[in-house]
């Protein structure tokens, strides 16, 4: 997902960094806070620590839904302006996946392997799976083979390899890369010209989908339905925005509740019917401007690098001692989320806001002209 210049909306990106953030508090109230159960007290704070702090998943599924609305959208632009050449296409998406993603996997092998040497006997391999939500399982410890760290970068993960060491969020940028090839394949088998054409494309993006885990190629539903939605504009309609707000809202506690597939489904195409207007509303100036491009600048890279970075210090430094909800906590979470946040905004220096010279080298490599797909 990008937006670059002009062509930034930025009521989705300021969506895009909320995600984020919720995949972080969600992932620091896993680890810091123990589980709802086992509270002493539910107070109101209590109760929006525990409500906000278990949406990190339902936030993944908001991202697969706006992934379609900017990606898909923009594909089938091109591909009705005849702009759309693959080879421009995997550039762009490549170059947008790898230069986050490889530096996130050398790191996660660099954080891992000083979580071990400080933190817990036997923690990498899921010795305090009972205490944390998240993290390493006696089932599925980390892993650091190579084969797991080439699955990674192959977007094979969950598919064929295990993820890479302890980074469990990135089970979900093998589902990106796979709507990435698949989407294209069955657009054009409605778009192309040549009827031949239609039919191999329709054949190898079914044939793409079907070669897929179920869930994985069902989660596409949601991106194919930002892409629809992006492809529709329309002007901004205020009832129809709280439909879908209303919608969305109603999809996002049953999806929370339930923890289905169907759910998840539900969810994420509320989401997509509803960022069209989102996108179409006036922008706003001042403070609001700029938290939402700068968390959208970094979300990516917030999403693909924290949790490593959490486990360790919480391996360190507190394991296996989780608190009781209340101000104490709030205020150990705001004080991690701003490390991770720190953290996120240099590896993004270092790294991310390379990607258009990334993007450059790899045109040149492949002799492709340099302008932007």
């Amino acid at each position: 997902m990008e937006q670059t210049g002009k062509h930034r909306l930025q009521h989705l990106d300021m969506l895009r960094g909320l995600c984020a953030l919720g995949v972080v508090v969600s992932h620091l109230r896993s680890l810091l806070v123990v589980p709802y159960s086992e509270a002493h007290r539910h107070s109101g704070v209590d109760m929006i620590l525990f409500a906000l702090g278990g949406l990190g998943h339902e936030c993944v599924i908001a991202f697969f839904a706006l992934s379609g609305f900017l990606v898909g959208g923009s594909t089938l632009a091109a591909m009705r302006a005849g702009r759309f050449t693959w080879r421009d296409y995997g550039v762009a998406r490549l170059s947008r996946l790898w230069t986050v993603l490889i530096p996130a996997l050398a790191l996660t092998a660099a954080l891992d392997f000083i979580g071990s040497s400080l933190g817990p006997e036997g923690a990498y391999q899921g010795a305090l799976a009972a205490t944390i939500q998240s993290g390493p399982t006696p089932t599925e410890p980390a892993n650091h083979s190579l084969q797991a760290f080439f699955g990674s970068v192959f977007f094979l993960q969950t598919i064929v390899t295990p993820i890479f060491g302890s980074n469990r969020p990135l089970w979900s940028l093998a589902n990106e890369a796979w709507y990435y090839l698949a989407f294209p394949l069955l657009a054009f088998a409605f778009f192309h010209r040549a009827p031949v054409v239609r039919a191999l494309c329709a054949a190898a993006g079914l044939t793409t989908l079907a070669l897929l885990p179920t869930d994985i190629a069902l989660l596409g539903v949601p991106w194919i339905a930002g892409a629809l939605a992006a492809d529709h504009p329309a002007p901004p309609s205020p009832m129809r925005a709280i439909g879908g707000s209303v919608a969305t809202l109603a999809a996002l506690g049953v999806s929370h509740i339930s923890r289905t597939l169907v759910g998840d489904i539900a969810l994420g195409c509320a989401i997509a019917f509803w960022l069209r207007d989102l996108a179409a509303f006036r922008p706003i100036g001042g403070l609001y401007a700029g938290a939402a491009r700068g968390l959208s600048e970094i979300s990516y890279t917030l999403y693909a690098v924290h949790f490593p970075l959490l486990l360790m210090l919480w391996f360190w430094l507190l394991a296996p001692d989780q608190s009781q909800p209340g101000f104490g906590v709030l205020a150990l979470m705001a004080l991690l989320l701003a490390v991770a946040l720190a953290y996120a905004t240099g590896v993004w220096f270092l790294f991310e806001r390379r990607t258009d010279a990334v993007r450059g080298w790899m045109r040149r490599r492949l002799g492709l002209a340099a302008r932007r797909p």
